[in-house]
């Protein structure tokens, strides 16, 4: 989930919420353009400023945003091997996108770890069946 931006005239700024997306303000300051992304809810959000190019229109700024994100989240689900449904689910539980490569790096590692032991149960599981199968009944293995 990207950031939702605002285009807010010359000199003003605001903070808001909507829906519980985070919400960017975008000023237009001496001809040069900024955006505050706020992240966070009410009075415990975080603002980052960020210069943008002055030749970027606001109205592109939300889709350039969105499409910034999506590549994100794909090159982390392609990293991982987790689906991009996958990364945005663990996005919409944390306050931020480190926190989400965090997680889904300790996702990854206990994926791994998961099938590394399934793997070896079925080993063992299949070694157990093939002793079985070349025991004659007797006790002792048979010889083939």
């Amino acid at each position: 989930m990207a950031p939702h931006l605002h285009h807010v005239p010359s000199s003003t700024s605001t903070q808001a919420q909507a829906g519980g997306k985070a919400t960017a303000v975008i000023k237009d300051e001496d001809k040069e353009k900024s955006i505050e992304v706020f992240s966070g809810s009410g009075t415990d959000a975080d603002a980052v400023r960020v210069q943008l190019d002055p030749q970027i229109h606001p109205v592109d700024i939300a889709p350039f945003t969105q499409f910034g994100f999506d590549e994100r989240v794909k090159q982390l689900a392609n990293h991982s091997g987790f689906q991009p449904v996958m990364i945005h689910n663990v996005y919409k539980h944390v306050s931020n996108f480190k926190r989400t490569k965090k997680i889904v790096k300790a996702m990854h590692t206990a994926a791994l770890e998961c099938a590394k032991a399934e793997i070896e149960g079925q080993e063992v599981e299949e070694l157990y069946a093939s002793d079985e199968s070349e025991n004659d009944g007797t006790g002792v293995m048979s010889k083939s």
